[in-house]
């Protein structure tokens, strides 16, 4: 029975890491021409990873996508390629970012809203960082 619970006790805590490992891992910025935003994966200070939206232009951010503050995070590999999703309660929405299998560096963004039915997908461009989806 011990045994048991201390598998269980470390898969919850590996569940609980997911979003800082995979999200502190991937270093880059990609751009959201249709808003002029800039999505920016990244560790912050703590080691803890975030996905920063910030206006391109001025740099304001907007939001600060962490493990702390987002729900029903998954990072899934499929026949599209590599994605990380998350839904944010705040926000109202569900976000998804695909890194299709190819040599490009772009992402597939995907916004599913809360308030409507009519879905938001877009190709952001690589412009900045680190080595991108690793």
């Amino acid at each position: 029975m011990k045994k048991i619970f201390a598998l269980v006790a470390v898969a919850l805590i590996g569940l609980t890491s997911a979003f800082a490992f995979s999200v502190g891992e991937i270093q880059g910025t990609w751009k959201d021409n249709n808003w002029n935003a800039n999505w920016s994966f990244s560790a912050d200070t703590n080691g803890e990873g975030q996905i920063v939206l910030s206006d391109a232009t001025t740099g304001e951010v907007i939001a600060t996508f962490k493990e702390s503050n987002v729900q029903n995070y998954n990072l899934s590999a499929g026949l599209s390629g590599v994605t990380i999703s998350f839904y944010s309660s705040e926000w109202g929405r569900k976000y998804s970012f695909t890194k299709p299998i190819s040599l490009g560096s772009s992402l597939t963004l995907n916004i599913d809203r809360d308030w409507t039915d009519e879905p938001y997908e877009v190709e952001i461009p690589y412009v900045d960082g680190g080595a991108g989806l690793n």
